[in-house]
């Protein structure tokens, strides 16, 4: 039986949590991760507490190693409140308090711990300083904060929703997640990798050369895809553990693509090599994820622009067309003025829409090529081609304008009226495009990170189809 704490025992608590962040701030005068338990009630101390709160220490240092941040020391305290740890990093608070938040979202468990992170000068990071929305309740998705303050939920309801977090946790201890949720990562990781190596890639960083790009080369391109590559599997990771609506989900995806960002530039030393990427790629590998919680489609690749679409709802109306009513009192980002000039939606349009240009060019194109025994090089090539010819590549329109975008597709399109890959002029013709474009510094970026999609839709697929004629062939055994 539980000892019943009393307000003497729960003050002692916070006395020694308090002096052991400030001793830890005042000896390494670096940020402090603090890891507590977030339960209704006064005794939060058993096994699964203890367990919870070194599980979450781990998931912080693998991810404190991996942005290169150095651990100096670690304290925790065992209290009948509950457990607590202390994490002493050097490092930026800012970016412990999005791995902290990151933790919380994106685990099962995370709902039921408090990662709170101190600077040096130990002043507390909080979500509004990232200009983040305050956490969810733990019974409905509203504001934690308002609900406690208009007492929305009785005690035994919040009680009951931490025991079934509990509950679910326990569980998750013992389950082995899917293979085909690593596969998916995969995946996306080699469709990465297979779209900046093909060539020749008009202006674009491949294999032979580095396009139109001074600041990359094809080796920095394969260090940031390794430095992306884990942000891939935990959007799948993401999209197997969701419950909610598919829009729901994107918030959390934003997160880990924050992440990314800060990931592949420490690898570029600073160089945006696969933002966009990024964005395409986290939202396909979730995507993935929830079509895998269904039964089989014949066609995993609409299925998962279907499930993509449904993330991405709204969103259009949410970041661009709001614009026409009222202007954010910073700069305009270069999508946002093209939508405004142009009425060009970019990559969010194409992502609501349900990557349209993929399935009417990419995916096709790809296709045509392997059916006719051409090389995996080709095959993304020619799909490169068509992709330029119909794409409003953003990339293009932001370093050279609509004057070049048109010119852009226009070649793109004589190109593929000529053959593309599958004729000796097409191949030509698209290397002479490759020493042009690298010339006058063209580089279709938004054309590759389609590219990389229709890759991915056709392993998908490949993938699908395998796995029928495997059921097919136990069936009749």
């Amino acid at each position: 039986m539980s000892k019943l704490l009393g307000i003497e025992d729960i003050l002692n608590a916070k006395e020694k949590t308090a002096k052991i962040r400030q001793d830890l701030l005042e000896i390494y005068r670096v940020p402090v991760v603090s890891l507590s338990i977030n339960m209704p009630g006064s005794s939060k101390y058993n096994e699964d507490t203890v367990q919870l709160i070194y599980n979450a220490m781990s998931q912080l240092r693998q991810q404190v190693k991996y942005v290169r941040m150095k651990l100096l020391e670690e304290r925790t305290y065992h209290s009948p409140v509950g457990p607590t740890a202390f994490l002493a990093i050097e490092g930026e608070a800012v970016i412990l308090k999005r791995i902290g938040i990151s933790i919380e979202e994106n685990q099962s468990y995370g709902r039921l711990l408090d990662i709170d992170v101190f600077d040096q000068e130990g002043k507390q990071v909080n979500r509004a300083v990232l200009e983040l929305k305050e956490r969810q309740c733990m019974v409905c998705h509203l504001p934690a904060v308002s609900c406690v303050r208009s007492q929305a939920h009785e005690p035994e309801e919040v009680l009951l929703s931490a025991k079934e977090l509990i509950t679910a946790y326990r569980s998750d201890k013992t389950k082995t997640y899917p293979e085909r949720v690593f596969r998916i990562g995969n995946a996306a990781v080699e469709a990465i990798l297979m779209e900046a190596a093909c060539a020749p890639a008009p202006g674009l960083v491949d294999r032979i050369n580095s396009g139109a790009h001074l600041d990359m080369d094809f080796y920095s391109f394969l260090k940031s895809s390794t430095a992306i590559s884990s942000a891939m599997y935990r959007c799948a990771l993401a999209g197997y553990q969701h419950r909610g609506k598919p829009r729901e989900l994107l918030p959390t995806l934003r997160r880990i693509g924050l992440d990314a960002e800060k990931e592949m530039l420490l690898a570029t030393g600073g160089v945006n090599t696969h933002k966009g990427m990024i964005f395409i790629m986290g939202i396909l590998s979730a995507a993935a994820s929830l079509v895998l919680q269904k039964p089989v489609r014949e066609f995993m690749s609409q299925a998962i622009s279907s499930e993509a679409a449904a993330i991405c709802e709204g969103l259009v109306e949410r970041e661009l067309k709001v614009l026409h009513h009222s202007l954010p009192e910073r700069k305009l980002t270069a999508g946002e003025r093209f939508f405004l000039d142009f009425g060009i939606t970019g990559i969010r349009g194409e992502m609501e829409a349900g990557l349209p240009s993929v399935h009417s060019k990419g995916l096709p194109l790809l296709r045509e090529v392997r059916q006719k025994n051409g090389s995996i090089n080709d095959a993304l090539v020619h799909a490169l081609i068509g992709l330029m010819s119909q794409t409003e590549d953003t990339t293009i329109l932001n370093r050279h304008g609509m004057v070049t975008l048109i010119r852009v597709q226009e070649e793109a399109q004589s190109i593929m009226q000529d053959g593309g890959m599958l004729t000796e002029l097409g191949r030509k013709r698209i290397k002479e495009l490759d020493d042009k474009y690298s010339v006058q510094r063209i580089s279709p970026g938004g054309s590759a990170d389609l590219l990389a999609a229709a890759y991915f839709m056709n392993v998908m697929d490949e993938g699908l189809a395998e796995l029928q004629a495997r059921n097919s062939r136990t069936l009749r055994s």
